[in-house]
């Protein structure tokens, strides 16, 4: 039931997303800081967030986010691929709420 870590093996919940890519959090900080109508390289998103490109690829990083909504991966054959931050996706409308509740919660907490 579970893995290494204490991760559920079977969870599919969106916390699960986040805790089974050890860079995820970072990421996605970032993706909510990033201009919409712009594309970004793996590279570009990796120096963004200050995670090296090995992990976001090891690890499957950016294709977890582009899955739940957060990027939109862009591919043409022949080039490299591309990203873009999907901000009207549910999920990415999430994450910024959250964004926000918790620094709103902890400036009332200071």
């Amino acid at each position: 039931m579970f893995e290494e870590g204490g991760q559920r093996a079977d969870s599919n919940t969106g916390w699960a997303h986040i805790a089974n890519h050890d860079k995820a959090a970072t990421v996605i900080d970032t993706i909510l800081r990033l201009d919409a109508d712009e594309t970004y390289t793996k590279t570009a998103l990796s120096e963004a967030a200050g995670v090296p490109l090995k992990t976001l690829y090891l690890d499957g990083t950016l294709e977890e986010l582009v899955t739940v909504g957060l990027l939109e991966k862009h591919e043409a054959e022949g080039e490299e691929t591309l990203f873009s931050v999907d901000d009207g996706s549910s999920a990415f409308e999430a994450a910024k709420a959250f964004d926000t509740a918790a620094a709103t919660s902890s400036e009332v907490d200071s």
